[in-house]
């Protein structure tokens, strides 16, 4: 049974990486293991984290604040039910998780989107933005005006202001973001409640919006706390722990984490917290895919933000359990280290992709929420022929099907690379081959890896798999500690579906701190109509986000989306369906098919909505 009675705690208290450091820097200031998986996001999380063996009176870290009774009680005329909603982190101890979004090593999403308010959001069925802590947002030519809501408070009571905001923006500068592509400075507009951006140019509205609505943008910047970090590096901020006094600018606040779980209580500061009939939420550490699937199946859990589950395994989940699938934009690939002597080479990045059929790995790794992409190139498949138009028939499709195996050979003798033994290997005597990563406890991709290295091994490479607890696993893609393996090939979520995000993305890689190690600059690939073409990939994507007409636009995407699908900085394979889990036993939430499920992720939208009430 999901809820539980407890003390109530009264507490008086984002898709961001660094290009800044060296890899090896950021490794061994903030450790190798328990880093965030996203998805793009964020979201994207469905793989385990480091486990915790300590027993049940593990160490707590509290934020401020004393405790209450347990009576239902009335706030600001909303009755508040003494109920929790449970459900699950899987990055890791919550005792070695933080909440600063920009320390992306051991940051957890799962509580930092409770805590922290997004400024707006991205409806997959409407195809519409929601305003969240904003109240208006208006682009006039160079000029973008972001007006909060007047009754947007952090949970000290005070107002959320343009400082704050300002301080944020700020900060992002220092970590590279995507929003200063094309913001030139930063500024507080008439009042405390408008923040004004300047930009290099008139820019794309549609990059704009979804840089602000990007799921990973939480409004986290207390001024106080944060105002230290505006005259330090970027190293300094990605150092800084966020724990104990959290401020809170979302519906919950901290009230403590042990190394069982993440205690969130009620912000009756929250400019929507009388949508919130419920007193708080638990996360319970959970490792991996199994553990969260058995804590829907035993009722442990109410709701689970994302986890693939397979179909014998939903048919087994109780009545109560409600499925929400979301387009991810996202989904499973390959990742090479461009360094690589082998993997570095265009050709064998090309004799790879014409080895693994997409289809049988689909079909291997879960049909029901899984599609292959049809062509191989920086945008979502179910983009790919809007944004591509006439030229969609040119992009080289790499077999979706089928294992094009005498491309693939003709590929890698051109490259200097012969088969003796039945095993590929170059004129120097390397085998061509290696150990080939996936991250342990993400148990659809668990299956993909092993059809993708059966396929690759059938046919002459040398390939053993090593699984990796998640943080481990980004680790040493930060480090750059690899050949090749799996990885996702998209950031995921709303901004996946305007390419400039996702083509920018597979460059920059953010989430592994540029680890794959693509050069910058000029690029030469075959050209579309023959011969060559030379460009600069990140210098064009840059150029999108500055664009308005549509017509250019498709074609600066189109131009980079070639590249991509010669170059392959990363190897898109497979998108999928989100699956997303609430129950109805104790919990009203809207019906199957509504619109308002359609923003990721239900469990956390829903709450700010009062869609997502506890049963009276």
């Amino acid at each position: 049974m999901g809820v539980v009675c407890y003390q109530y705690v009264m507490s008086d208290s984002t898709g961001r990486f660094s290009d800044l450091i060296s890899r090896r820097s950021f490794v061994e200031l903030t450790g190798a293991t328990g880093i965030a998986a996203l998805a793009g996001c964020s979201g994207a999380s469905t793989g385990g984290g480091t486990t915790d063996d300590g027993g049940s009176n593990g160490d707590t870290t509290g934020s401020n604040g004393g405790e209450t009774g347990g009576d239902d009680s009335e706030t600001r005329g909303a009755t508040v039910l003494d109920k929790k909603m449970v459900g699950a982190t899987n990055n890791g101890v919550p005792t070695n998780l933080h909440l600063n979004p920009e320390a992306t090593q051991n940051y957890d999403p799962r509580a930092g989107n409770f805590v922290f308010e997004r400024f707006a959001a991205y409806n997959f069925s409407t195809g519409e933005f929601e305003l969240a802590a904003l109240d208006s947002w208006s682009i006039d030519g160079q000029t973008v005006t972001l007006t909060l809501r007047d009754d947007l408070l952090w949970d000290t009571g005070e107002d959320v202001t343009a400082r704050d905001v300002l301080t944020q923006f700020r900060l992002m500068k220092k970590m590279n973001t995507s929003l200063w592509d094309f913001t030139e400075s930063v500024e507080r507009g008439e009042d405390d409640k408008t923040v004004v951006l300047n930009l290099k140019r008139p820019s794309n509205p549609e990059v704009i919006k979804h840089t602000l609505a990007n799921g990973s943008l939480r409004l986290f910047a207390y001024h106080p706390t944060f105002e230290r970090f505006l005259d330090k590096d970027a190293e300094a901020l990605q150092q800084f722990k966020y724990e104990g006094d959290v401020v809170a600018s979302g519906p919950f606040s901290v009230a403590s984490k042990s190394k069982q779980s993440w205690e969130l209580t009620r912000n009756p500061e929250y400019y929507g917290a009388d949508n919130v009939n419920f007193a708080g939420i638990s996360l319970l550490s959970r490792a991996d895919n199994t553990a969260l699937q058995q804590g829907l199946m035993g009722r442990e859990l109410d709701f689970v933000t994302s986890l693939f589950a397979p179909p014998k395994i939903v048919n087994n989940f109780p009545d109560s359990v409600e499925e929400v699938t979301i387009s991810a934009k996202w989904g499973y690939g390959v990742l090479f280290n461009h360094d690589d002597p082998d993997f570095g080479k265009r050709n064998v990045r090309q004799a790879v992709a014409h080895v693994i059929n997409r289809q049988q790995v689909v079909e291997n790794a879960g049909p029901r929420t899984k599609a292959p992409a049809p062509k191989v190139t920086g945008i979502a498949p179910d983009d790919q022929e809007s944004w591509l138009g006439d030229a969609y028939d040119t992009f080289e499709s790499y077999g979706m099907a089928a294992s094009q195996t005498d491309k693939a050979a003709s590929l890698l003798r051109e490259a200097g690379y012969s088969k003796e033994d039945g095993t590929w290997t170059h004129s120097s005597g390397r085998t061509l081959g290696g150990t080939y990563y996936t991250p342990a406890g993400w148990t659809d991709w668990t299956t993909a890896t092993n059809t993708v290295v059966d396929q690759l091994n059938a046919f002459g490479f040398d390939f053993e798999i090593s699984q990796k607890p998640t943080g481990d696993f980004f680790g040493g893609y930060i480090e750059s500690n690899f050949k090749i393996g799996a990885f996702y090939w998209m950031p995921g979520g709303a901004r996946s579906s305007f390419p400039y995000f996702p083509l920018r993305w597979q460059l920059t890689n953010p989430d592994i701190d540029g680890g794959h190690n693509f050069p910058e600059g000029e690029q030469t690939v075959p050209g579309m109509d023959g011969g060559e073409t030379t460009i600069d990939p990140l210098s064009v994507v840059q150029e999108i986000s500055t664009t308005q007409d549509r017509a250019a636009t498709e074609e600066l995407i189109k131009r980079v989306a070639w590249h991509h699908n010669q170059n392959l900085p990363v190897l898109g394979l497979v998108a999928k369906f989100e699956q997303s889990w609430l129950t109805t036993d104790e919990w009203d939430v809207p019906a199957e098919g509504s619109d308002d499920r359609a923003i990721k992720w239900p469990s956390e939208w829903l709450p700010r909505q009062g869609q997502l009430t506890a049963e009276r």
